[in-house]
């Protein structure tokens, strides 16, 4: 099994997380305790649903864990196009920048790959008619 390293974006965890900063902070400002409370569990959870998106290939399939949601596996062979994209729709990728789109059997799933180009040469090792297109 090969793990791919996810790209987390620092922009992603500050529109989710700075609310619940603001609240930690008026919390301890004011002692309220439950309060304080509140913003960590908030602010645990979201990290767990950050950090815990992973990525692998294992044989001939992409494999897309999406935290405590579930996974979504992908036979690569089914791939046809993977193309960089801004399309900001929830999903499996924590980070803005570096996003790519996978199609395959009438699907899509946008997910943020750290080494786009070790990514790439993964896919194609597998699947050599995947077509790759820049924005």
């Amino acid at each position: 099994m090969k793990k791919i390293a996810v790209k987390y974006g620092i922009e992603i965890m500050v529109l989710v997380g700075l609310p619940f900063l603001f609240i930690l902070a008026d919390a301890i400002k004011k002692g309220n305790i439950k309060g304080f409370l509140f913003a960590i569990a908030i602010l645990t959870l979201v990290s767990i649903f950050i950090f815990g998106i992973k990525y692998f290939i294992k044989e001939n399939v992409l494999i897309i864990q999406n935290s405590v949601f579930g996974s979504t596996e992908i036979n690569i062979r089914e791939i046809k196009k993977i193309e960089k994209t801004w399309n900001a729709i929830a999903s499996p990728a924590p980070s803005l920048a570096g996003r790519i789109e996978i199609y395959w059997d009438k699907k899509s799933i946008v997910i943020s790959p750290k080494d786009y180009q070790d990514f790439k040469n993964a896919m194609l090792k597998i699947n050599s008619n995947i077509k790759f297109k820049m924005i």
